[in-house]
């Protein structure tokens, strides 16, 4: 059962409703008159069926029947769009709601047809010829959706490049986390219980997360609900959305379903016995809570890595004994229905994948089958052999990502030889390093700065996206308070906006061999003959930078304050002589180097994070977290000891206060205005009794 603690406010520009006439016209009639669906924003169109509870045996209401929507755009394209059975549609496991979410990306008007069939296993048929329609008073009708204002990015999709890009053009780098892997192992969801035979959990109570220390993260007006089972409310895990989204960090990596595997609390059926029952019959108020927790997550501006199973054998063969059946391609249809209008989404078939080319690659065939949306789909990799995972993938227009996992010795060895590999294929991959090693360290707050220095900037120059893992020993599963890795998450919000806002890099490649002497791990990402990064592991060497010949501009980034030193040189090409930094040699740097005479524009105004969602009914928090004022707020001693070393070195000069006072400002607005928050509307369709 979803207990709502309060009623969620809608703004008024987010109420409408669409409603269809029953008279002989079969009209569709607008409520209110005055206001439209708007572009990138979701509807919801639901249709009054056949009543059903989430344990009906006959029919099985997810099994046995069928609710699909085709939505044509108004320039012709068509969607087809699984639907699900949503209950009450309120959360509640009975009921004769059925629904189907969906983003329309055009303005103007749309049509839809619906298709609702039953019989024995329709929802998983290739052949519907045999089934049975249902009839509506109207299974056809019209709506308008108005254009996006000019802050909306849109949604986030493969481009046929190696970095995702927002449907306003604009090119994302991911900056996130992969741990804990069993996020949605929480004690504030309904029939959330951890099994036996897990490893790691004996330090949570109960076994599963609660997340005290970020009750204080979430704000009024945030999602609020309460267990069922447990009593425990949304506010931890709200809370620890909020507090990494005001950080900065723009994705999170973790399963939808971890039974037979390490943690063994995170399922989306009404039971974890692993029988036929259990594994074909789902847990309406549960999911119901997944989806107000991953709109608050795109409303936040991080991504969905949903990640569809473990390595372990007891998860691969949990359903259909580790083929592809009518469970698991029951649980793809499920798991794409109620999640793939999200505008900000990647697909992973599973975690280490053992399964082999041909069923990773018929898995996924399900999934882009569904997936009206076409988010990026991949498979994670074995630590250090990504071969393993890719060689008979690579080229195949089903795979669009990578998920590397991977030591910190081949950080860029492996992020350019994959860029590189999948471009020779025809089809460049997204080049995502999602999980760094060695898996008993990972990221902790002892190794911060090694790990920024030759792993961070290594994947980031190298064309790269990355998330971090926390290790086995430093908690992985057993993930409680998120702020033990606060340094690398403002290191890597640093390294991100300053590519962002200085680089052209989706245009930029590796090319270390341009810079001679140094250390082993210097980097350069170049745009030659109008931009060059280079990444100084440490700035006391003399090295010398090999450009087209041309005029340059030259200045020092700190990576640990993120923040310019305020000099600034003129140089000339074809080599340009750089030496120690200005301050702190001994420390890594970054060296901007841009042509003066044909520059190319810094079109990437945004920060990275993604387009955002609201859940339904839920009311819009303009207001910044209170971590988000105390990240603007900070001084000197709250921030990393680097930070507060580097601020006299920039306040000094006019060009540091103007660059500090803009990049305050800019991050201000674009965090309140730079994503469009996506309304849910409803379209309301009565079946014929």
């Amino acid at each position: 059962m979803f207990v709502v603690i309060n009623q969620f406010k809608r703004s008024a520009y987010s109420v409408m409703a669409l409603f269809l006439a029953t008279s002989s016209t079969l009209a569709a009639t607008l409520t209110p008159s005055d206001k439209l669906p708007v572009q990138y924003e979701v509807i919801t169109l639901d249709v009054a069926g056949p009543n059903a509870s989430e344990t009906d045996l006959t029919p099985n209401p997810f099994l046995d029947f069928r609710y699909d929507v085709t939505f044509t755009s108004p320039a012709g394209t068509e969607f087809q769009v699984p639907g699900f059975f949503a209950g009450d549609g309120n959360g509640l496991g009975t009921g004769n709601v059925w629904r189907v979410r969906f983003t329309p990306n055009e303005p103007g008007e749309w049509q839809y047809n619906i298709r609702f069939l039953s019989g024995n296993g329709v929802a998983v048929a290739d052949n519907l010829d045999s089934f049975t329609a249902v009839v509506f008073d109207s299974n056809t009708g019209t709506f308008s959706v108005a254009q996006a204002d000019a802050n909306s990015k849109g949604r986030l999709n493969y481009a046929d490049a190696h970095y995702l890009q927002h449907e306003n053009g604009e090119y994302w780098i991911k900056g996130g986390v992969d741990s804990p892997e069993n996020f949605f192992g929480y004690a504030g969801f309904d029939n959330t219980v951890n099994q036996p035979g897990g490893v790691g959990e004996g330090t949570m109570v109960n076994g599963v997360h609660h997340y005290a220390e970020h009750i204080a993260d979430w704000n009024s007006g945030d999602p609020l609900f309460v267990s069922d089972t447990s009593g425990v409310n949304s506010k931890g895990i709200i809370g620890a959305i909020n507090y990494l989204a005001s950080e900065g960090v723009n994705s999170m990596y973790f399963l939808l379903m971890n039974l037979g595997g390490d943690g063994r609390e995170t399922y989306p059926f009404v039971g974890a016995s692993g029988s036929n029952f259990d594994n074909t019959h789902y847990d309406v108020s549960k999911l119901h809570q997944w989806n107000i927790v991953l709109q608050h997550m795109q409303q936040k501006g991080v991504a969905a890595h949903l990640v569809l199973g473990e390595q372990e054998e007891g998860n691969r063969h949990w359903l259909d004994n580790g083929t592809l059946g009518t469970q698991r391609k029951l649980y793809y249809r499920e798991m794409v229905a109620r999640f793939t209008y999200l505008n900000a989404l990647k697909w992973n078939i599973s975690e280490e994948s053992r399964f082999g080319d041909a069923l990773n690659t018929s898995f996924a065939n399900v999934i882009s089958q569904l997936d009206w949306a076409k988010h990026p789909i991949a498979v994670h990799s074995f630590v250090d052999n990504p071969a393993k995972a890719y060689d008979g993938l690579i080229g195949n227009p089903i795979f669009s990502a990578s998920s590397i996992q991977f030591s910190a010795e081949h950080a860029d060895e492996f992020t350019e030889q994959w860029r590189a590999k999948t471009s020779a294929s025809g089809r460049p991959w997204v080049i995502d390093m999602d999980e760094v090693g060695p898996g008993n360290v990972g990221l902790t707050d002892a190794n911060t700065d090694e790990l920024r220095r030759t792993v961070l900037y290594p994947v980031y120059f190298s064309g790269g996206n990355i998330e971090w893992y926390f290790g086995q020993s430093g908690a992985d599963i057993r993930t409680e308070d998120f702020r033990s890795r606060q340094k690398m998450y403002r290191y890597m919000r640093y390294a991100r906006e300053f590519m962002q806002t200085h680089l052209p890099f989706w245009d930029m490649q590796a090319n270390d061999d341009a810079l001679q002497g140094g250390h082993a791990n210097n980097q350069v990402f170049e745009k030659p003959g109008d931009t060059y990064a280079v990444y100084l592991h440490r700035a006391n060497d003399i090295t010398q930078l090999s450009v087209v010949n041309g005029s340059y501009t030259l200045q020092w980034f700190n990576p640990r304050s993120g923040l310019f030193d305020s000099t600034q040189q003129q140089v000339n090409g074809p080599v340009i002589d750089i030496g120690p930094a200005p301050t702190q040699p001994e420390q890594d740097w970054v060296v901007l180097v841009k042509n003066t005479e044909n520059p190319t524009p810094e079109t990437q105004t945004g920060n990275g994070q993604v387009a955002n969602e609201q859940p339904n009914g839920a009311q819009t928090n303009n207001a910044q977290t209170n971590n988000e004022q105390a990240q603007n707020e900070t001084s000197a001693t709250d921030q990393p000891p680097e930070v507060a070393a580097a601020q006299p070195d920039v306040v000094g000069g006019s060009f540091g206060i103007i660059f500090v006072l803009l990049l305050g400002f800019w991050r201000w607005c674009v965090l309140l205005r730079g994503f469009y928050v996506l309304r849910i509307q409803r379209i309301e369709v009565n079946r014929v009794q």
